[in-house]
């Protein structure tokens, strides 16, 4: 009976462990990008108000040049993470970042103009643009440092120079392709499919489930699979959908403004404070995803719990996009009948920042609660 016991808890840590070196990996991953986050954040902020007092044309070369400036962390993502990915798992990073690199370069990203699907050495490739994502380079870094440390070894030493590196990117590029393509495909139609049905039984329920789910599904890039959905039915009246995923942003903006008043860490308070003003004014949320939300795990419960109630309410009520916009305050008059609308993102944004506040954050790796002391 104690072996069993003894079995039991030996299984539990290593699964705690598991998870605690996921984290790990994904708060190493971010944590050296945090601040052009918090810069990129404050100079997308900076134009979204810029625009808002006309005072700058989005078409305007200005306009431009400086988007590209606050754009260019979030649409170079798998090449940034390529590169701090491996360094967190001890591989060669500028290997890692071209890694990320090859899934953006022009001969790649090509293919998407001919098609959906290309092949590799006669095997079906299932075409994505990778582009802002994350997923796709969280699959592959991992596989990559297992993979250079076993070419180490089995390659002399004098060669290992360039056949380390060829053999990494002849290996990883054409096999992240080949299963992240299919998976971020497939996944989004069965997220589609799943989604319509619960609106077809229930509107509270589905957007309980929307409203919950939307911060991860973008997180991993499974949200651009609903936009299609969204614009035909926004062509025949109104979109459900928007309505209540809606929820998800304004719980992830709620909590970067817990954040804001719960931590004393000056770095975390800039953060948030630059990651906030996109969010409010244009629903631009990737600062609080990738520099406050993914480090710190304890928050995912507030985010999910925040969104499914607004979520609920908003479906319940039968809310409805009437206009293609990203979910922010200032696209709340899209969105109808507004009132009902008004009082669920309400209720997402204060559950998320009073759960925030009260009960605080977990760091990554720590087991205590971290304050920003």
């Amino acid at each position: 009976m104690m072996e069993q016991v003894e079995k039991k808890v030996e299984q539990a840590s290593q699964k705690q462990t598991v998870t605690q070196h996921v984290f790990k990996f994904i708060s190493s991953s971010f944590g050296p990008l945090i601040p052009v986050f918090a810069g990129s954040a404050t100079i997308k902020a900076l134009l979204a108000l810029l625009t808002m007092l006309h005072w700058l044309s989005p078409g305007s070369g200005t306009y431009l040049i400086l988007a590209a400036a606050g754009n260019s962390v979030f649409f170079f993502m798998p090449i940034l993470l390529g590169i701090t990915g491996s360094m967190a798992l001890g591989a060669n990073p500028y290997i890692g970042g071209a890694i990320g690199a090859a899934l953006m370069e022009p001969n790649f990203t090509g293919l998407l103009h001919h098609g959906s699907v290309s092949s590799f050495l006669g095997i079906p490739v299932v075409l994505a643009n990778y582009a802002s994502t994350i997923f796709p380079i969280f699959f592959a870094i991992p596989i990559y440092a297992v993979l250079e440390k076993f070419l180490k070894k089995i390659i002399h030493r004098d060669i290992q120079l360039f056949m380390v590196p060829m053999l990494s990117l002849i290996i990883i590029v054409p096999l992240t392709a080949m299963v992240v393509g299919p998976f971020g495909t497939y996944a989004g139609q069965l997220v589609s499919t799943i989604v319509l049905f619960l609106f077809s039984k229930s509107g509270l329920l589905a957007g309980a489930v929307l409203g919950a789910a939307w911060t991860f599904l973008t997180v991993i890039g499974l949200h651009m699979a609903l936009v299609p959905v969204a614009i035909t039915d926004i062509s025949h009246g109104g979109d459900p959908l928007m309505a209540t995923a809606s929820a998800g942003v304004f719980a992830q903006i709620g909590f970067a403004l817990g954040m804001l008043i719960r931590t004393r860490d000056v770095g975390l308070r800039s953060l948030a404070g630059a990651s906030l003003i996109p969010g409010i004014l244009s629903g631009e949320t990737r600062p609080i995803l990738y520099g406050l939300f993914l480090p710190y795990r304890r928050t995912f419960v507030f985010v999910v719990i925040a969104g499914a109630a607004g979520g609920a309410i908003s479906g319940a009520a039968g809310v409805k996009m009437t206009a293609l916009a990203f979910p922010s305050f200032l696209s709340i008059p899209l969105f109808a009948p507004m009132v009902p609308y008004v009082i669920g993102m309400l209720v997402a944004f204060l559950a998320a920042m009073v759960l925030t506040i009260l009960f605080g954050y977990e760091k990554t790796g720590k087991t205590r609660e971290s304050s920003g002391k």
